[in-house]
C-alpha cells in the first residue's frame, strides 16, 4: 500500500469543499467521485452552477449547453459578459518583480492603477481604430505592460496574442503574420542571467514584417521604428473604464502551438470559456482564495502566462516575476516566494529537477509560513522530485501538479486539495473533464496500462478553431483524427490504483522541452538555407531528468563536421529561439520514411524513448533505425 506524500488538513480546499457541499444538497450527490461523475454526465448543470457559484458578472441566458458532440463545444449561447470586467472584479493588487531586484521588493500596482492604465490604453486603441475583428500582438516580457495590453485589447473586443522577446524574428512572424494584426506593443530588451539583452533589431524586423499595423507602441524608443508611440504616452490620458458585454464565444486569445508540418497553429480561445475554466482550476483545484498571493513563473510565450493573468479574477494578489529563475542562484524563486509572502508558487517540473540536483537545503532560507501550495506543470513531475520538495517542507505543502496544454489553455487532470497526494501522480481528472486512457482499439485501459489520453465530451475551452483553418480541417486532423468525436491529446498516460494518472510523455512527434512545446516544422524551416542538407529529423530524448532535442541530418560535401554542427545549431538559435536549439546533431546516412514517403518522426521518438515502435510495418526502410540507435545511445 502506497503512503501519501501529503494529506489534506481541515483547512484545505475551502472553496472545493463549499462547492461540493452545495452540489450534494442540490443534486443528491455523495463523495468526490460522485461529484466528478455528475460534472461530466451533466455538464450543462455543472457549468451553470460554476457560473452562479463564482458570481460571474453578465447575463447567463436560459440555455447552458445545447446537445452536440466534439469538436463542437457550444456553451451559454445566449450569454453576454465582459471578460475584463470579470478579471478586474477580483480587486487584487499586482506586484512586478524584475530579475535584477535581488531583494525581491518589487513594484506595487494597486487595483485602481490597473483600472486607470487599462482605461487609458483602451482609449488609445480606439483612437487608432482598433475594434472587435482586430488583433493586438505583443513582444513583451512578463510585467505590468503585457498585463495591461491584454486587458485593454479584451476591452475593445480585440483578440490578443503574445510572444517572448527571446524568440527570433522568423519564429515570431511565423505566428503573428497570420493574424494580420493592427497593433504591436514591444520591448527592446529583456533580462536574463544578470544581463539586459538588446532585441531592438529583432523588434524592427517583426514590425516591418507586419504590414497591417496601424499602431506601434514601444516601452522605449527604437531607432528603426520612428513611428513608435511610447508606452508612457499611450497610457497618459484620463478616461473612465467602460466595459462592453459580448458573447460567451467572443474570441479572447490566439495561442500558438506547433505541429510537425506547416506554420504554427493559432488556436482561438473564447472569452467565457477561459474565464470559467480558469476559475474552476484556480479556486476549486488549486485552492486559490481571495487575499492569497500567487505567482506562476512563466514567459509570455507559454500558455501559463494566459493562465496566470486569470488570477486577477480570484481576488488574490498577482505577483509577477520576470527574468531567469536561477539568477543569482538556483533558489531565486524560493527567495522570491519568501520575500513576497507567497501562498502559491508555480514552477515547471524541470526547474524543480534542476534545483533538486544541486541538493540544497531549503530550510536554510528560513520559515515560509505563508506558502501553502506549490503548483507544477510543463512536463511530468517525477516521483523523486515531488517527494524531495515535499520533504523540504516537512510534508506540509500541497504539491499540485497539473497537465493539459496550449490546446485547451488549461488542464485535463491535476490537483484535488481534499484528497491525499501521491508523489509521481496526478490526483485525477479535473471537474468537467471527461477524460480516459484508451488502448489501440479504443478500449478503456486497466490500471497500470499505458494508453492514449482522450477526452470524450465537450468542455468550454475547446478551441473555437485554428486561425485560417477552413471548415476545421486542421483542427480535426490534429485532435480528432483517430476516433470520431473523441479528442486525442497526444499524451501517453496510465491510471493508478489511487484513482490518479501518470503522464509518460508525448505520443506524437511534437517536442516538449521543460514544458515548452516546439514544432519540428520550425526547426526544419530554419535549415532551408543549408543546401548541403538533404534531410532532417528532430525529436526529443529523455536526458538527465528532462528531454533534450536531437537533430538528425543527412548531408553531402562536408569536411569539418564539428564546425558544421555548430553552424546548424547557431542558425536554429537565431532564426527560432534558444529553446529550439538541439542539444545534439548527428549525421546519418538516411532517415526513416513510410511507404508514401512521409518522414517517420514518431518511429524515431519511440526509439529514443525505448518504447515499442508503433507502425513499424509501415516503414519503407526500417533498417536505418539501427544506425540511429547507435548514434543516439
Amino acid at each position: 500500500m502506497k503512503s501519501p506524500t501529503w494529506i489534506p488538513d481541515p483547512d484545505s480546499g475551502v472553496m472545493l469543499r463549499k462547492f461540493h457541499d452545495n452540489m450534494k444538497i442540490k443534486f443528491h450527490l455523495e463523495g468526490l467521485q460522485d461529484l466528478h461523475n455528475w460534472s461530466v454526465n451533466n455538464s450543462d448543470q455543472f457549468w451553470a452552477e460554476v457560473w452562479d457559484f463564482f458570481e460571474i458578472i453578465g447575463e447567463k441566458g436560459d440555455e447552458t449547453h445545447p446537445l452536440g458532440e466534439l469538436p463542437k463545444a457550444v456553451f451559454f449561447p445566449k450569454a453576454n459578459l465582459s471578460l475584463p470586467a470579470n478579471l478586474l472584479s477580483g480587486g487584487g493588487n499586482v506586484y512586478s518583480i524584475k530579475e535584477l531586484d535581488i531583494k525581491n521588493k518589487g513594484e506595487k500596482f494597486a487595483h485602481e492603477d490597473i483600472v486607470k492604465m487599462t482605461a487609458s490604453l483602451s482609449n488609445t486603441f480606439r483612437e487608432h481604430g482598433l475594434g472587435e475583428s482586430d488583433c493586438v500582438v505583443a513582444v513583451l516580457p512578463v510585467g505590468i505592460e503585457v498585463l495591461v495590453t491584454t486587458l485593454a485589447g479584451f476591452n475593445v473586443g480585440a483578440t490578443v496574442a503574445t510572444a517572448s522577446p527571446e524568440f527570433g524574428a522568423d519564429a515570431i512572424l511565423a505566428r503573428f503574420a497570420q493574424l494580420e494584426p493592427k497593433v504591436l506593443v514591444y520591448s527592446n530588451t529583456y533580462s536574463w542571467q544578470g544581463k539586459e539583452i538588446n532585441r531592438s533589431l529583432m523588434v524592427e524586423q517583426v514590425a516591418r514584417g507586419l504590414p497591417t499595423l496601424k499602431l506601434i507602441i514601444g516601452l522605449s524608443e527604437n531607432k528603426g521604428l520612428v513611428e513608435t508611440v511610447l508606452w508612457s504616452d499611450a497610457i497618459s490620458s484620463d478616461n473612465e473604464l467602460v466595459f462592453t458585454k459580448r458573447s460567451f464565444d467572443h474570441p479572447a486569445y490566439v495561442l500558438f502551438t506547433s505541429g510537425t508540418t506547416g506554420a504554427p497553429k493559432g488556436l482561438l480561445h473564447r472569452s467565457g470559456g477561459v474565464l470559467l475554466k480558469h476559475l474552476v482550476e484556480m479556486k476549486l483545484h488549486c485552492d486559490i482564495r481571495a487575499g492569497d498571493r500567487v505567482s506562476f513563473y512563466t514567459t509570455t510565450g507559454w500558455m501559463m502566462w494566459n493562465w496566470e493573468l486569470s488570477i486577477l479574477a480570484t481576488g488574490a494578489d498577482l505577483i509577477l516575476f520576470d527574468g531567469a529563475p536561477t539568477f543569482p542562484d538556483s533558489l531565486r524563486l524560493f527567495h522570491f516566494a519568501k520575500a513576497q509572502k507567497l501562498t502559491h508558487l508555480g514552477v515547471s517540473a524541470r526547474l524543480l529537477d534542476l534545483i533538486r540536483e544541486k541538493n540544497p537545503d531549503l530550510k536554510k532560507l528560513g520559515s515560509m509560513p505563508d506558502l501553502r501550495v506549490i503548483m507544477v506543470t510543463g512536463s511530468p513531475l517525477s516521483k523523486r522530485t515531488a517527494q524531495w520538495i515535499s520533504d523540504q517542507f516537512d510534508g506540509k505543502i500541497f504539491i499540485a501538479p497539473f497537465s493539459g496544454g496550449t490546446d485547451l489553455v488549461g488542464s485535463f487532470m491535476g490537483p484535488n486539495p481534499l484528497l491525499p497526494y501521491f508523489a509521481g501522480e496526478m490526483q485525477g481528472p479535473l471537474l468537467g473533464m471527461d477524460i480516459d486512457c484508451w488502448d489501440e482499439e479504443g478500449n478503456s485501459c486497466e490500471v497500470g496500462e499505458i494508453g492514449e489520453l482522450v477526452c470524450k465530451s465537450a468542455f468550454p475551452t475547446v478551441p473555437l478553431g485554428i486561425w485560417g483553418d477552413q471548415n476545421d480541417v486542421r483542427l480535426k486532423e490534429t485532435y480528432f483524427h483517430r476516433w470520431e468525436n473523441i479528442w486525442i491529446h497526444g499524451d501517453l498516460v496510465s491510471k493508478t490504483a489511487e484513482g490518479g494518472y501518470i503522464v509518460h510523455g508525448r505520443s506524437d512527434a511534437t517536442l516538449n522541452v521543460s514544458g515548452v512545446r516546439i514544432g519540428t516544422g520550425e526547426i526544419y524551416a530554419a535549415l532551408d538555407s543549408f543546401h548541403e542538407i538533404s534531410g532532417a529529423l528532430a525529436f526529443t530524448q529523455p536526458w538527465d531528468g528532462d528531454q533534450r532535442i536531437v537533430l538528425l541530418i543527412t548531408v553531402k560535401n562536408i569536411l569539418d563536421f564539428d564546425a558544421y554542427k555548430e553552424k546548424v545549431r547557431e542558425e536554429i538559435r537565431i532564426k527560432c529561439s534558444p529553446r529550439h536549439m538541439p542539444a545534439e546533431v548527428f549525421f546519418v546516412s538516411d532517415l526513416p520514411r513510410t511507404f508514401n514517403g512521409k518522414l517517420a518522426e514518431v518511429a524515431v521518438t519511440d526509439l529514443a524513448h525505448n518504447r515499442t515502435i508503433r507502425n513499424f510495418t509501415s516503414l519503407a526502410n526500417p533498417e536505418v533505425l539501427i544506425e540511429i540507435r547507435k548514434a543516439i545511445f
